[in-house]
């Protein structure tokens, strides 16, 4: 469950470095990258043992998170995400809930 919307990732490059993964780590995580961007990310975590660290980690308290955290109806998940793009429309300042 997801309770932040990211903008779409940029493209990821060919052969990317470090800077660029740890950018879109967690959309690819997530599993929001498209097939060939997600396969470039995969590709240099099978290769970077650093950037592998760091996924795992991320991973691993993704998991705790979701261990702890109780369940939301979808209703409750629609009014959380409805504050949230409230408060991070850019340019404006956030509004109160209606």
């Amino acid at each position: 469950m997801k309770l932040f919307r990211r903008e779409p990732p940029l493209q990821v490059s060919e052969e990317p470095d470090c800077h660029e993964v740890a950018e879109v780590l967690q959309s690819y995580l997530d599993g929001e990258l498209a097939a060939h961007d997600a396969g470039r990310v995969a590709e240099h975590l099978e290769h970077c043992h650093r950037c592998d660290i760091e996924a795992t980690t991320v991973q691993q308290v993704i998991a705790a998170i979701q261990r702890q955290r109780p369940a939301l109806d979808d209703a409750t998940v629609g009014r959380l995400t409805g504050v949230i793009d409230r408060l991070v429309q850019p340019g404006e300042p956030p509004r109160p809930a209606p």
